[in-house]
């Protein structure tokens, strides 16, 4: 009889959870590289985000005859440069590449990797994050330094907590709409889906209008939405807003909903896999 220990299922997860995480540093200098190669569309990306900018000249022009709610002209500022900055951060781009494949049968190739075709969506992602702040903060920074009013909060704790809630941030536009994009599965309506939960979260998220400046009703409908939690809570934090009890609560809320979205990912891609198998994809 071999005395040497069978190995459990608690151990192999570990295991396979270890050799996952040992891969990402990997992953993510490969997808940095790539992420090189597109700056062409990186630039493009950034200039379709003027909404912010047109929305800073209506609000700037109500400002000159006082302030709006708790908004004067610099806290506009403040507020919509710095929206700019965290929405090129968190934003996720994934819908299209995972309907093409999906509708393609391009993902019949990536079933055969080692690892979960959506760790290297992931790292994909992770690694361009680099990228788009070097592009993105240093005119921002700029423009910040140069127009007299706003403030933001850049005490080294709250830098630390607005990095988190970014991070999460990232991570909840990422799991909602990898969801989105698996409902290629079933439907070629994914990307139409996508415009849809784009629309009502740059409404929602506080990118288009400060949520602080939206209707007590509206304020508090999206207060159960995942929406704030993806721009209007790291970015409130910035500009030293939030008091420590709802700096608590945004993070339980964005935690709690990310433990949502991975797991519909997670149900969705169960269902939708055995359909993609099951039509021999």
């Amino acid at each position: 009889m071999n005395g040497s220990p069978r190995p459990t299922a608690l151990s192999e997860g570990r295991a396979a959870v270890a050799a996952t995480l040992r891969a990402y540093p990997t992953l993510l200098r490969i997808h940095w590289a790539r992420t090189l190669e597109y700056r062409v569309q990186i630039v493009i990306w950034i200039l379709s985000g003027a909404v912010p900018l047109v929305m800073l000249a209506v609000w700037l022009s109500m400002a000159q005859e006082g302030p709006v709610g708790s908004f004067d002209a610099g806290t506009f500022v403040g507020y919509y440069l710095a929206a700019i900055f965290l929405r090129r951060i968190t934003g996720v781009w994934i819908v299209w590449d995972l309907n093409r494949d999906i509708r393609s049968g391009g993902l019949s190739a990536r079933l055969l990797r080692p690892l979960h075709p959506l760790h290297y969506d992931l790292a994909r992602t992770l690694a361009s994050r680099p990228l788009q702040a070097l592009l993105v903060g240093p005119p921002i920074a700029l423009a910040l330094y140069l127009y007299p009013g706003p403030q933001l909060d850049l005490a080294p704790v709250n830098v630390v907590r607005v990095i988190l809630a970014t991070f999460l941030a990232m991570l909840l536009e990422f799991f909602f709409q990898y969801a989105i994009g698996l409902t290629a599965f079933w439907t070629s309506q994914a990307v139409a889906f996508h415009e849809v939960w784009f629309f009502i979260k740059a409404l929602g998220s506080g990118y288009v209008i400060p949520i602080a400046l939206m209707p007590e009703g509206i304020r508090h409908a999206l207060s159960w939405t995942p929406f704030p939690l993806m721009l209007s809570f790291p970015l409130e934090m910035l500009l030293g807003q939030l008091p420590p009890d709802r700096m608590a609560q945004g993070f339980l809320a964005q935690i709690l909903w990310l433990a949502v979205a991975v797991s519909l990912v997670m149900l969705l891609w169960r269902l939708g896999i055995r359909r993609y198998e099951a039509f021999g994809a």
